[in-house]
């Protein structure tokens, strides 16, 4: 096999080269690529003019240039106001199958005494009346690196998730507490479909379209129909619910030029002080395609002998919001949770007056 050799350009020993010290060549060394080579340096690409990285005068990298406001903005969802119509009533296991309520009708006739004649007998009929409970599930997980890259921009994984996990649990309450939950082995039903409620009343005029007098006259038929429901026990302290629609809020500034100027808020500010009004979206449409519109009677207990709650209507929920496990897996950590609700209770359905308040 042939055998190159390379002949011996220079040699120096360590002192000398300690002495000489380092290689300098000036810029008008006369000098060619063999000098260089015997120098030891073997760059042939210094032929051509050195040219370094482009540069930008005053570069700075942008986000080295920003600021963070503090929080973080969350998107919001449509209101969820089933609690403010109804409230909450904690009742019962997430477990159970039903959540029942006992009725008793009065059954009684007197008659005219006779020393020889019968006693006449009170009774009661009693029936029950039930509803099936429904339980949701929402559960999340953060991995470990989405963990550690959420929290280098700012985020808590963790948090957001489960704040995400309780509002999806809410949602789904909150759709049952206003439609029911319609299955085959269950009776659940919400707000707008309770079978004890009265039957809708068609309004006169629709209320976005109505004047002032009008106004006050659908108001006060629905008020004259509750206490015609009710027997004339009705009092002028009774705390009213008017449930309307969302985007009907402008009825209240309709004033009468009769009336000083005076706005349909102020008239019912005036005239009925402990009605309590609550805006919602579940109300549009919400009959065979028109809006519709509650008054009720907050807690109507005494109008009646019962010695259950004093509300018109509850929420029954056994469990709002439950942790049913979690994990910490080598990876991340998951963790699942639920909920359970049998929906409403009409309690009192002399207590309501409905109305659809839209054009056909």
């Amino acid at each position: 096999m042939a055998q190159t050799q390379s002949k011996v350009h220079m040699h120096m020993n360590g002192r000398l080269a300690v002495q000489r010290g380092a290689v300098k060549v000036g810029k008008d060394a006369k000098i060619g690529f063999e000098d260089l080579d015997n120098l030891g340096v073997g760059l042939r690409a210094m032929d051509s003019a050195l040219t370094g990285p482009a540069v930008t005068n005053g570069a700075m990298l942008s986000h080295m240039l920003q600021t963070w406001l503090p929080g973080t903005l969350r998107v919001v969802t449509q209101v969820r106001n089933i609690d403010e119509i109804a409230g909450i009533t904690t009742v019962g296991r997430w477990e159970d199958e039903l959540i029942s309520l006992r009725v008793a009708e009065p059954a009684a006739k007197a008659e005219l005494y006779g020393d020889t004649t019968n006693i006449p007998l009170a009774d009661y009929r009693q029936s029950i009346e039930s509803r099936g409970i429904v339980r949701f599930e929402q559960g999340f997980q953060v991995g470990k690196l989405e963990d550690a890259r959420q929290a280098a921009i700012g985020y808590q994984a963790t948090d957001e998730k489960r704040r995400a996990a309780t509002e999806s649990l809410d949602i789904s309450r909150n759709q049952v507490g206003f439609y029911g939950f319609n299955q085959p082995d269950t009776n659940v039903y919400g707000l707008l479909n309770d079978p004890s409620l009265p039957a809708f009343v068609s309004a006169t005029t629709p209320l976005l379209t109505a004047n002032f007098d009008q106004l006050v006259a659908e108001f006060t038929g629905m008020y004259n129909q509750l206490e015609t429901q009710m027997g004339g026990e009705l009092k002028d302290s009774a705390k009213l619910v008017l449930v309307l629609p969302t985007g009907y809020r402008s009825i209240f500034s309709v004033y009468s030029p009769a009336a000083s100027g005076m706005t349909f808020r102020q008239w019912l500010n005036e005239n009925f002080p402990n009605t309590r009004v609550v805006s919602t979206a579940e109300f549009k449409d919400a009959n065979g395609g028109l809006d519709v519109a509650y008054l009720f009677v907050e807690n109507a207990a005494d109008q009646d002998e019962s010695d259950i709650t004093g509300a018109s209507l509850i929420q029954a929920v056994p469990v709002r919001y439950q942790v049913l496990g979690s994990e910490n897996r080598i990876k991340g950590y998951i963790e699942d949770a639920i909920n359970a609700t049998a929906g409403i209770f009409v309690l009192r359905p002399w207590a309501f007056a409905r109305r659809t308040i839209s054009a056909a």
